[in-house]
């Protein structure tokens, strides 16, 4: 029941009077639960947003991306939360966050095309596009984890913020907040298809632990719904189960990702890591015919697809790098490495694509032109790999023209050790390697003094007899991976497949200090005819392999064949230790230490833009961006505050304000500084704390004068208030010198208040996000 109090005012003309003011303290306790319903719901959303980072880790490199999905989340959240805290009309904060949203993720990735650097424009929205046709491309050339590219953290940071908004908007907005679950559930998804392992249970717990957070707001909001809590907890528990269930359990989503194996053809270099896809694909049960194809090579060579020559801690991927785009009058004159120096014959392949869908082109390296293709391609430069813009094999049938090189063991024994930097991250060997790879790696090269010869040793150490080819071994004996744990334990029972042969080969390489990668391709098949002059060949599913390509000054990347039982060991490769070996395809020929010189001076033959300096300029320009935006989202409510003041003050200065603004100035900066201004207390009694407030703190005004203008000043105020309120005779309007006079006063309190209180005023200016004043206190500074 409301409350009426009688208050005697003496008016400016001598007489008494009694009004009444009508207070409803039920109304003011609504509106606090209100606003701590609002924090709790938005701190709540916070924490689910934080889980979900979290879960997210290990899909890109680096920290950079997590700071900007927590920064976009923030920014989303906070925006709609404060916007409720200054009890501002509901239906603003999902719009206001909204646009918060877009003009974040404007300056993080398109600030050059918006406007002031935040404000989109269509050229905006042309980049952000850009931006998405890109990230599908970068996709497939990327394994887990990807490079921080600017696609990836564009999708990452603006799913982030969209889930942010989605989820401020259903469990705020439309008072459902148990269906944020579905987006936990949505979100997770992704680390459940693509992590080595699958979900974390940190990240699963963390996520459900801030889920019922949520709920538990949502409860005490609306608290004695006794059936909407219990269906919100058991969507919680089948948000989690589902989790766990595509995390660990459902169909292509095993222990090491997604592993896509169809019914009939092949979809390969779209999963977690393509070795990961070649061994799912070499252990179908059914082998399909992917490629036909002619040539006029008497010995075909391998037709690779791509190579592996980054190593994340978790698998091998491959490291895009500057791409160019594929016409039919295009022609690759430069091969990485490669001089004039080394023999080459030209080759004519014509190649039918069947039941196979890629990214990357299928061709005999290295490649000098392609006619026929459907679609958009391009060619990298690091590694000549014919990657997809918008197209894919499907059903392509196209013409190669490429180059059968073929090395001498003098040229490649005498190419030395000065190796390019284009090549420098092609020797990085994981800190956490088992020591028995190093050690084997010397042990079977004792004695070889060039890096050729060691690597003619090595490969001459998988064919000793010893080892043996087996696709099951290693999924029996848990040891199905690339990694050096997997790697080491493959030396141990020296049985596995073309993945282990060539992981091994490459790591120990790296170990004795020559560059080396993986190659994935296709084997040259069976030879099932021939067409005029040229010989025809068919290549299945089971034809997918893997081989070591070590890199030689001069000559560029050589293949070696370390894989038992398939392929043939090249020409080159042949030692008194190393004998030709009988394949399970037709013969074929493959086209061509210590104290290492890394002559990082040296161009880079592969005209690649992996440029660390520019990298670290574009790093640093991102990170610059955030800093300023975080910077300006602080200081907003300082800035606002500052020109609300000085509006007030103008208008009041200029003749124009009214009485009330002046006295609403004083009374909002009291409140920055930190004094209580109760609304039920009287204009005189309010001023007489202010006095004491200066009175008492003589030594922060210790001029006796000044403390006396302030208090004339003060005097002006209240009685301007007071014929304004009980004898209005100008309409409200204030004499201009009110303006001076609330300075004034405001120096005086500020200099009472001490430094922090001031810092804090400027700051954080709580008079824009307090709807209310503080209940009446001591004259005094409250806490």
């Amino acid at each position: 029941m409301a409350e009426v109090v009688g208050t005697q005012h003496r008016s400016p003309l001598g007489s008494w009077r009694t009004t009444t003011s009508q207070t409803t303290p039920a109304g003011d306790s609504r509106q606090r639960s209100q606003i701590a319903a609002d924090l709790r719901l938005g701190l709540a959303l916070s924490a689910v947003m934080v889980a979900l980072t979290v879960a997210l880790g290990g899909l890109i490199t680096g920290a950079g991306w997590w700071l900007e999905l927590i920064l976009v989340s923030v920014v989303v959240l906070g925006v709609a939360t404060g916007c409720r805290l200054v009890r501002l009309p509901r239906a603003v904060a999902p719009i206001a966050s909204l646009v918060a949203f877009v003009f974040l993720v404007t300056a993080l990735f398109a600030p050059g095309s918006a406007v002031l650097g935040f404000i989109p424009t269509p050229a905006t929205a042309t980049e952000f596009t850009q931006l998405i046709n890109q990230a599908r491309v970068s996709f497939y050339n990327q394994g887990v984890p990807a490079d921080p590219l600017p696609e990836f953290l564009f999708l990452l940071v603006a799913a982030g913020g969209v889930i942010a908004w989605t989820a401020d908007l259903l469990a705020v907005v439309l008072h459902r907040p148990a269906f944020v679950g579905v987006l936990v559930v949505a979100a997770l998804s992704a680390p459940a298809a693509l992590l080595d392992g699958g979900l974390s249970p940190l990240a699963l717990v963390l996520c459900l632990v801030a889920y019922l957070l949520l709920l538990r707001a949502d409860v005490r909001t609306t608290r004695g719904a006794g059936s909407e809590t219990g269906a919100s907890l058991a969507i919680a528990t089948g948000a989690i189960v589902v989790a766990l269930v595509i995390g660990t359990t459902a169909p292509g989503f095993q222990q090491v990702g997604r592993q896509a194996i169809p019914a009939s053809g092949v979809l390969f270099g779209q999963g977690v890591s393509p070795l990961i896809d070649l061994g799912a694909d070499l252990r179908r049960p059914l082998p399909v015919t992917v490629i036909d194809y002619t040539t006029t090579d008497a010995t075909p060579a391998y037709l690779q697809m791509t190579t592996l020559d980054a190593f994340s801690g978790a698998v091998w991927r491959h490291q895009r790098s500057a791409s160019t785009f594929f016409t039919s009058s295009t022609s690759i004159s430069k091969t990485p490495g490669l001089t004039d120096k080394v023999k080459s014959t030209k080759v004519t392949t014509d190649v039918q694509v069947h039941n196979m869908t890629s990214e990357w082109l299928p061709a005999p390296y290295p490649v000098k032109s392609v006619a026929g293709l459907n679609g958009s391609w391009g060619w990298e430069q690091k590694d000549l790999t014919i990657a997809g813009y918008t197209a894919t094999t499907v059903n392509q049938q196209y013409t190669v023209t490429s180059r059968d090189l073929k090395p001498t063991a003098r040229q490649l024994r005498s190419a030395g050790t000065n190796y390019p930097g284009s090549v420098e991250n092609d020797l990085l060997v994981p800190s956490s390697s088992p020591s028995i790879i190093a050690a084997t790696a010397r042990s079977v090269t004792a004695g070889a003094k060039t890096p050729y010869d060691k690597a003619v040793a090595l490969q001459a150490y998988f064919h000793d007899g010893e080892f043996r080819y087996s696709l099951t071994a290693p999924k029996d004996g848990g040891y199905d991976g690339d990694t050096p744990g997997t790697i080491a334990t493959f030396l141990e029972q020296k049985a596995g497949y073309c993945v282990h042969f060539a992981a091994a080969m490459t790591f120990m390489a790296r170990d004795l200090g020559i560059p080396a990668r993986i190659a994935v391709g296709y084997l040259p098949g069976t030879q099932t005819g021939v067409s005029g002059s040229k010989a025809v060949y068919s290549i299945s599913s089971d034809d997918l392999h893997a081989w070591p390509e070590l890199f030689f000054p001069g000559v560029g990347w050589v293949p070696f064949e370390p894989t038992v039982g398939r392929g043939t060991v090249p020409d080159y490769g042949t030692s008194t230790t190393t004998q030709t070996q009988t394949t399970t395809t037709s013969t074929a020929t493959p086209s061509a230490g210590n104290g290492l010189k890394l002559d990082t001076n040296t161009p880079a033959s592969t005209g690649t833009t992996d440029d660390p300096t520019a990298t670290a300029i574009s790093s640093s320009g991102s990170v610059a961006a955030v800093v300023l935006v975080v910077l300006a989202l602080l200081l907003a409510p300082s800035i606002v505050r500052r020109r609300l003041r000085a509006r007030r003050l103008a208008s009041v200065g200029n003749g124009g304000g009214k009485v009330s603004t002046a006295w609403t100035e004083l009374r909002a900066s009291c409140l920055d500084l930190g004094l209580a201004v109760p609304a039920t207390e009287t204009p005189r009694v309010f001023a007489g704390r202010l006095r004491r407030t200066w009175d008492e703190a003589a030594g922060a005004v210790p001029d006796a004068d000044a403390r006396a203008a302030a208090s004339a000043a003060l005097d002006e105020l209240i009685d301007a208030v007071e014929r304004d309120r009980f004898a209005p005779r100008t309409g409200g309007y204030a004499d201009p010198k009110l303006a001076d006079d609330v300075t004034a006063v405001i120096s005086a309190v500020a200099a009472t208040a001490g430094w922090a209180r001031r810092a804090r005023a400027l700051l954080v200016p709580v008079s824009l996000f307090e709807g209310r004043m503080r209940s009446p206190g001591a004259a005094r500074f409250s806490s």
